[in-house]
């Protein structure tokens, strides 16, 4: 045990002591110095890692009651064409659709079948 605290201790000795003399210099930075036209504005390309989330507006508590789920869009842009689905499985591996589900809401009437399944909606990025 005190042998891999000396290594350790060795080690961050050496690294920092090698990290130490490498330090930049203003002349250094001269050499990096890149012109830049008056009429270059440049482009800047802004990525958007889009993501969805379901929350759920109202839970149910009993049978006959409703459960409302939100399917909420992260950073999908307003000139993002896509399509909703939601799906429902009983074992997480086989996903069935519901039919003429495509908005961000649904509404579920809980029942002693459905109160059993697994809920998930895809969003679909069209081109």
């Amino acid at each position: 045990m005190k042998l891999i605290a000396f290594i350790l201790v060795f080690i961050f000795c050496f690294v920092g002591g090698a990290i130490s003399e490498n330090v930049a210099t203003p002349t250094d930075l001269d050499e990096v110095l890149v012109e830049i036209e008056d009429d270059d504005w440049g482009e800047i390309e802004i990525q958007f890692e889009r993501r969805v989330f379901i929350s759920t507006d109202k839970e149910p508590q009993y049978l006959g009651d409703e459960m409302i789920l939100v399917a909420t869009l992260i950073d999908f842009q307003p000139e993002d064409r896509y399509t909703i689905t939601w799906q429902y499985s009983e074992d997480t591996e086989n996903w069935i659709d519901i039919e003429n589900e495509h908005q961000q809401t649904i509404t579920i009437i809980m029942d002693t079948i459905n109160c059993h399944y697994w809920w998930r909606v895809v969003v679909t990025l069209e081109e």
